[in-house]
């Protein structure tokens, strides 16, 4: 695994940033895990195998993007997943 070579700071940071990422895709998935895995897989699984600790950065300035686009939605409950396991509708 690629990742086992990398500094701490760049692998924590990549995972915030992975997780930045991945919550508006589970949420307009509406909970959905399928398209949040693929997305993950494709990061672990990079189409470039010899990723680096800077490729994090580059995901940083993605998710700056992804945040500021999305930033009405991001920040309020409003459409947001929020039940761990989807049941009836609670009055």
């Amino acid at each position: 695994m690629v990742f086992a070579e990398w500094d701490f700071l760049p692998f924590f940071v990549g995972n915030i940033t992975l997780a930045i990422l991945v919550t508006p895709i589970f949420n307009s998935a509406r909970g959905s895990l399928l398209l949040p895995m693929l997305f993950h897989w494709q990061l672990i699984n990079p189409f470039w195998p010899d990723a680096q600790p800077w490729d994090t950065w580059l995901l940083v300035g993605v998710a700056a993007v992804v945040v500021w686009v999305n930033r009405a939605t991001m920040f309020t409950r409003e459409g947001a997943v929020t039940d761990v396991i989807p049941g009836e509708a609670r009055p």
